[in-house]
């Protein structure tokens, strides 16, 4: 007589590679990242957004006049599924919304923002205080911002 053991074995090892993948971004519909300060003058407010293989960089001024700029290029697959693969999804929804005091004493703002697998995820923090969880994300999504220096 044969055990069942082995094949219920089997069935347990194939459920726990399968979900190896869980924190992986699957559907992306965009990522954004921005920063901001509240007590300064000139452009204070600064958003990138990717999504379809497009960068789209806009930048206000506060006030009642915001003056926005926005300029746009291309980014690359690869490029995306780099970003992609340094955001956990499991440990960005472990983040509170709103980490730190952002824009306190006018130290300023950043903040990430994901659209993956029909859910949205937010976190605003200090600004040059990312989360441990997003620190490389934001390091290469601020080159991207960077590349927008000559944007007027």
């Amino acid at each position: 007589m044969k055990k069942p053991l082995p094949p219920a074995l089997f069935i347990l090892c194939l459920f726990l590679f399968s979900t190896c993948k869980k924190d992986v971004i699957k559907n992306l519909n965009s990522i954004s990242y921005g920063t901001s300060f509240g007590m300064c003058t000139g452009y204070c407010s600064n958003t990138l957004l990717i999504n379809d293989a497009k960068l789209t960089f806009s930048k206000s001024k506060n006030g009642q006049t915001p003056d926005t700029r926005t300029c746009t290029k291309t980014i690359s697959e690869d490029a995306i599924a780099e970003i992609k693969s340094v955001l956990n999804v499991s440990k960005i929804a472990g983040l509170p919304e709103v980490v730190g005091c952002p824009d306190c004493a006018d130290g300023g703002a950043e903040w990430i923002a994901i659209n993956a697998d029909g859910k949205q995820y937010k976190v605003t923090y200090e600004y040059g205080k990312a989360p441990k969880e997003l620190e490389t994300a934001v390091a290469k999504l601020k080159v991207l911002k960077d590349s927008f220096k000559d944007c007027n």
